[in-house]
């Protein structure tokens, strides 16, 4: 294997000074730099799932209102029904913005 010197004796590219190091530093912290990037667009859309876990909860809470409504008092069967069916619909497009946007995120 034959060893590329300088004209000081020194292997090429080994001098901090000169344009091929620098060249070659810049290209590692701008990798750097892109794979932070991404750690951060893949953490932050993870963290825009939470949106998620509320909206299963609040469809949760929801269902279980109603439920208990009902059974205290059930006359009142088809206008919570109603409620209820509004109320899910409304936390079900909160988790649909919370998955767009973690699509978003990741895709765009």
């Amino acid at each position: 294997m034959v060893k590329h010197t300088a004209h000081n004796g020194k292997a090429v590219g080994s001098n901090p000074t000169s344009p091929n190091y620098k060249y070659k530093i810049k290209k590692i912290a701008l990798s750097i730099f892109f794979m932070l990037l991404q750690a951060a667009q893949k953490i932050g859309a993870g963290l825009s799932t939470f949106g998620l876990a509320g909206a299963g909860i609040g469809i949760g809470l929801i269902f279980a209102s109603l439920i208990v409504g009902i059974s205290r008092n059930p006359n009142l069967k088809d206008d919570l029904f109603r409620s209820a069916i509004l109320g899910f619909a409304l936390t079900e497009a909160i988790a649909l913005f919370a998955l767009m946007i973690a699509f978003l995120i990741l895709f765009v």
